[in-house]
């Protein structure tokens, strides 16, 4: 196998109208550098389930672009589990992750490399201005805000899945058990020396967005289960606030009635009481649902994804490729792999 040095990860899903434009983009960057660097790369693009004509157009590419290659899932697993199967079939000695819609420059990508040649093992890209929809910057903010200062968790500021990792961390963090990932937490976790550096921003190039609110909520459970348990925490704090106030609020109406006070009966302030509490329980018991669910779903050890197809790879894959950090079920050695187009290690036939 020829000895890559940087391995490009581009999940992708439906982008017809971008996957040529991009990858003729990226191989005229990466040939440029390795023309003055002297750095072999690949270009390793996850098509998450495609149903539009990105696959035939990856397939022209792969044809023209010897630097290209396609990991073809099954079905739609996700983006955080198509960039998990791009780095775990990457072989450089740096993987440079971006995304499919062109909103992430290219010509950008210099910057990103030069900033690792100080030292750094990731670099992300910093948006100088971003140019996505006001509700999508303001929501993104306000979740980033909320996962570091209420619930401590360790995130980059403004950066963005454009980014440099060092070959062994990416691969390192893609192996990890965990089946609700989320990269730059897992990032900050791992302790690599990292630094961004301020990129251009475009607006997509074409298509629509699949980046949606819902998938912001999810993003942020995932964060918030995955990395914390102080809103267990601040459900015990605010039951036992509730009582305390409960408890100071019966003792006041005891002294006044044994005072002489007339009391009222009270049945707005107690309906009151109890659609405000009843309502507190149902959402403590979400939150803690949210953790019970990812419990249950760690247990069950399915695979992250299932890969239908490789095209472009060399017959020799990267051994994490193979891992079987993902599944309980073990193929039998001698059963061949290769005749059927299907991830070894996902143990499916």
């Amino acid at each position: 196998m020829t000895s890559i040095d940087i391995s490009v990860v581009v999940p992708m899903l439906n982008e017809e109208g971008n996957v040529r434009e991009l990858v003729e983009r990226l191989a005229a960057v990466l040939r440029q550098h390795r023309d003055e660097s002297d750095e072999r790369f690949e270009i390793i693009v996850v098509d998450d389930g495609s149903t539009d004509d990105t696959p035939n157009i990856l397939e022209e590419l792969i044809a023209d672009n010897p630097e290209v290659r396609c990991l073809r899932l099954a079905t739609n697993f996700g983006q955080e589990a198509a960039v998990q199967a791009g780095m775990l079939h990457s072989s450089g000695r740096w993987v440079l992750q971006t995304d499919g819609d062109l909103q992430h420059p290219p010509e950008e990508i210099p910057k990103l490399l030069a900033k690792r040649d100080e030292g750094y093992e990731i670099v992300y890209g910093r948006r100088a201005e971003r140019n996505d929809p006001w509700h999508r910057v303001v929501a993104s903010k306000l979740m980033v805000q909320f996962m570091r200062k209420v619930l401590g968790i360790r995130l980059p500021e403004d950066v963005t899945t454009f980014r440099v990792i060092d070959g062994e961390v990416a691969r390192l963090l893609a192996g990890l058990p965990e089946k609700k990932k989320f990269f730059s937490a897992l990032a900050g976790w791992s302790g690599a020396k990292s630094t961004s550096v301020p990129v251009a921003h475009s607006a997509r190039h074409a298509g629509h967005t699949k980046y949606n609110l819902g998938k912001l909520i999810n993003h942020t459970f995932d964060l918030m289960a995955g990395f914390s348990v102080r809103p267990l925490r601040l459900i015990g704090t605010s039951g036992a606030a509730i009582a305390v106030v409960g408890i100071c609020y019966a003792l006041f109406k005891v002294g006044q009635k044994l005072y002489g006070v007339d009391i009222d009966d009270g049945y707005t302030s107690i309906f009151a009481a109890i659609v405000i509490l009843g309502g507190a329980q149902l959402i403590a018991l979400s939150v803690i649902g949210e953790y019970v669910g990812r419990i249950f779903i760690q247990t069950q050890d399915r695979p992250l994804y299932r890969v239908g197809q490789r095209l472009g790879f060399d017959e020799e894959l990267p051994a994490t490729a193979k891992s079987e950090l993902f599944w309980s079920s073990r193929r039998d050695e001698a059963d061949p792999v290769d005749d059927v187009p299907v991830d070894r290690a996902s143990g499916d036939a």
